[in-house]
């Protein structure tokens, strides 16, 4: 094995061999005339020497560069380099092509586009075209920026102050010495090259689908990162391979042959998939009491969890966080080279990990982890190799717990002392000594684990409130100079969140842990530490001065005392992975964008549309409330599902921001996501919350009856657990039908401190209810109501002022068909919960 400054010599050298196409883009008076080879190594040798493998990646990584040929590393980045292109399909075909031209201000086409309708019992159609924008850089941060309909152009003028930002961050690493941090780096290159074409030939095809189909969609930072993730794992498989001839003769052939691209060729890569499973059982076994920071401690220590599982299985290979394609949501993939000690590593990190999943949380979580080998060939369609990941996994998954039968079959286990006349209050456990756990004067006896876990979400809501960049730092042994109840231990590892602190010397940062993760930070300036790396995590929690309990949350809400649970979730992703991307298309770097896309979604935006922050969507405020923080919490939020709690109209709102957002950030109306609402008062246990979220959910994603006909499940919202509309319908009743018939009905109330109260002169809250009974009888028994709503309408008056909106209002009902009042059952039911104020115990 290679030393770990060598691995990491290479892996960077994988990282940067491509950056000259950056610079040259900028047209900068001093590369004029060279090629983006030259241009790379002028400006790497200047960081790293002249003679460092990292400035010669840059400049011999083509078979026409000499001295690719003489030494085996060039020649493994140089096949990492074809690996990671060899899927693209910008080349021009002189039998079906009308032209072909390098333009430099090309833009890359949105990932989303390339995604056929997954609704569709055959996957054909195709979206409109998308495309992604150069990102524009908010108080030195990726801001929103949906994809654009229209083309534009990437200017030289918009290239050259990108560059010039790049390069005064990457200086302001290298003051730190931290050019050499892979994590760093590789953060730096997606916040600058993320939405940069890899490359920039405009192909002319037969037609416009055909010069779509051509157009560059693979990043320049998905490129360079997947090149040095396969050079990291080429040069191990080569070099175990061919352990003498490594060292004495370049292996060109062995390397970069044809054969080695052949279906029958060896298979150097392994793909790697982890499955943690009970995730959603272990959230949600907890008391109602402290309910919010157990919640959001047990998600979080999940996605830390995760994270460590990544850190131990990249450590055990000597791999780096280029190799991760993708973690959240319970799963993590990698790549990793095809040798015996990788899987070593993967069964030495599973028995490892297990053990102590099975030892603090008594079975009820376990990770799996799985591999298959791949070849060259296969990158250009990975279809097949996920496919056999995820019977491997699912294999696996048939055999939980195999390795702890023996305690599980055992003789019963006598209960801790502890626990003769109590057990933990939280999971129910009887094997563990108990600590007190005090929650707004009442203290719980609670087990060790669960305890850290309210710690942990404790912590988290202190770090995030005291400053905008919150850390985590990571400790390799027990920090004794810490209180316990201020880091909560992973493992063989510690973990503290905590308010960043930014402006230290180097020698105190040491001192402070053996890692630092920056929590949704894209200011390299504050990757001051030796370990400094990002972490992506939904995290939006209310303000410092709002509520901080649901039972707050509820009470300090507008309108009726409530709190409400959203579930929500990608609707098809499977399908959207392994069939609606074109044959030719489904390539390791394609499928590795849009894991991407969506883990910055669900990961960073998230937070971003909660917060309603600057250059995000304007916030929705139904019935033209006040503007004021969301009081709701994202518990979870990654992979491709969501699950926010908190008082029910901010969490009805923030759901409504979330799916427009959504289909924003894809640009795809093919690609849509399914949510389910329930509604309860503060105090209900929140596992059952839950499970009636989770239920509204399937309702969503289920076939259901509108009126007469029997429509298909998915991309639809219940509302309060039994109210199901899709989102876009043009045909029937929709989420926005809900939201017109609330504009019409709230032009007779007012804001009035927390609610809405009746207007003088007006509509009665009688009314309102009365309306609300025969609409709801017309949806339930089928009943003809419309002689009883006349009489409704006939009999009732409003003052002259409002005569206009009360016109509009009885045209709006009347012309309205039976079947599609549901729409107006669901809006009376949000405007009188609006119109309640307090009554959590009603």
């Amino acid at each position: 094995m290679r030393s770990p400054d060598e691995r990491r010599t290479l892996c960077l050298a994988g990282l940067f061999h491509d950056v000259g196409k950056f610079k040259q883009r900028a047209e900068l008076d001093d590369d004029r005339g060279l090629t983006h080879g030259e241009i790379g190594f002028r400006w790497l040798k200047d960081h790293y020497g002249e003679n460092s493998l990292i400035s010669l990646g840059a400049k011999n990584h083509h078979a026409t560069d000499e001295d690719v040929w003489s030494d085996n590393k060039l020649l493994v980045l140089y096949e990492a380099d074809n690996c990671s292109a060899s899927e693209r399909r910008s080349h021009y075909d002189k039998a079906k092509d009308v032209s072909a031209t390098w333009q430099r201000d090309i833009p890359l086409a949105c990932v989303f586009s390339r995604i056929r309708n997954p609704h569709e019992d055959s996957p054909k159609t195709l979206p409109p075209p998308a495309y992604w924008e150069l990102p524009r850089l908010q108080n030195g941060s990726l801001g929103w920026q949906p994809p654009r309909s229209d083309e534009g152009e990437n200017t030289r003028e918009r290239y050259r102050d990108l560059w010039e930002k790049f390069d005064l961050e990457f200086h302001s690493l290298k003051s730190r010495a931290n050019h050499f941090n892979v994590d760093a780096v590789l953060h730096l290159l997606e916040k600058y090259t993320g939405t940069i074409p890899s490359m920039t030939l405009r192909v002319q095809g037969a037609d416009d689908r055909e010069s779509y189909r051509k157009h560059p969609d693979v990043s320049l930072f998905d490129h360079m990162k997947t090149t040095a993730a396969f050079a990291l794992c080429l040069a191990d498989y080569y070099r175990k391979n061919f352990p003498e001839d490594w060292a004495q003769r370049p292996l060109k052939e062995e390397i970069t042959g044809k054969a080695s691209w052949e279906n029958d060729a060896e298979c150097p890569f392994l793909l790697v998939g982890g499955d943690l499973s009970g995730v959603q059982r272990f959230i949600y076994t907890i008391t109602s009491k402290g309910a919010l920071k157990a919640l959001k401690g047990r998600s979080f220590f999940l996605e830390l969890f995760l994270e460590h599982a990544v850190d131990a299985l990249l450590e055990a290979m000597g791999l780096f966080r280029c190799n991760v394609i993708f973690t959240g949501g319970g799963h993590f993939y990698l790549v990793a080279p095809n040798i015996p000690e990788s899987l070593q590593a993967v069964d030495h990190v599973r028995s490892r990990l297990n053990a102590y999943l099975f030892e603090d949380f008594n079975g009820a979580l376990e990770l799996f982890i799985q591999t298959v080998p791949f070849r060259k060939a296969d990158l250009k369609d990975v279809t097949a190799v996920w496919q056999r990941l995820s019977m491997e996994l699912e294999k696996a998954k048939k055999r939980k717990r195999e390795d702890f039968l023996a305690d599980l079959l055992g003789e019963p286990k006598e209960p801790h002392s502890d626990c003769y006349t109590d057990k933990c209050q939280v999971c129910g456990r009887e094997d563990r000594a108990l600590v007190y756990l005090t929650i707004r004067e009442t203290a719980l006896p609670v087990c060790e684990p669960c305890r850290d876990q309210y710690f942990l979400g404790d912590l988290l809501q202190q770090a995030s409130r005291r400053g905008d960049y919150p850390v985590i730092y990571r400790w390799d042994k027990e920090p004794a100079e810490l209180s316990r109840n201020r880091y909560v231990r992973i493992e063989n590892r510690w973990y503290q969140p905590a308010a960043g602190v930014f402006g230290k010397k180097r020698e105190e940062l040491e001192d402070m842990a053996d890692a630092v993760f920056h929590l949704n930070d894209w200011d390299l300036t504050h990757f001051e530490h030796r370990g400094s790396r990002p972490l992506f995590a939904g995290i939006y929690l209310p303000p410092e001065d709002a509520p901080r309990d649901l039972e707050s949350m509820a009470d300090k809400g507008f309108g009726i005392a409530r709190i409400a649970v959203v579930r929500m979730d990608v609707d098809r992703l499977g399908r959207i992975f392994s069939q609606c991307l074109p044959e030719g298309e489904r390539t390791f770097s394609l499928t590795a964008s849009l894991s991407r896309q969506l883990s910055l979604f669900f990961k960073y935006h998230i937070n971003g549309i909660l917060e309603g922050a600057s250059g995000y969507p304007e916030k929705t405020r139904l019935a033209d409330r006040g503007h004021a923080p969301r009081m709701a919490v994202v518990v979870y939020s990654g992979g491709d599902d969501l699950f926010l709690i908190g008082h029910w109209l901010d969490v009805l709102e923030g759901t409504l921001d979330i799916q427009k957002a959504f289909a924003a950030f894809t640009a795809n109306p093919f690609i849509t996501a399914s949510a389910g609402m329930a509604v309860s008062g503060p105090h209900e246990p929140v596992y059952r919350l839950a499970d009636a979220a989770g239920e509204a959910e399937d309702r969503a994603k289920g076939e259901r009856r509108e009126g007469t006909k029997t429509v298909p499940g998915r991309r639809a919202f219940t509302l309060f657990g039994t109210h199901t509309f899709p989102w876009h319908d043009a045909k029937g009743p929709d989420v926005r039908k809900v939201l017109e018939a609330l504009e019409h009905l709230h032009r007779f109330t007012a804001v009035n401190g927390r609610s809405l109260k009746i207007r003088p002169h007006g509509l009665s809250k009688g009314f309102f209810y009365r309306l609300l009974e025969l609409v709801r009888r017309q949806r339930r028994d089928g009943v003809w109501v419309l002689p009883k709503l006349a009489y409704l309408f006939g009999r009732t008056r409003v003052d002259g002022a409002m005569e206009k909106d009360w016109v509009a209002l009885k045209h709006y009902i009347f012309s309205s068909k039976a079947d599609g009042w549901r729409h107006v059952e669901a809006a009376l039911l949000i405007l009188l919960m609006m119109m309640r104020e307090g009554g959590h115990n009603k």
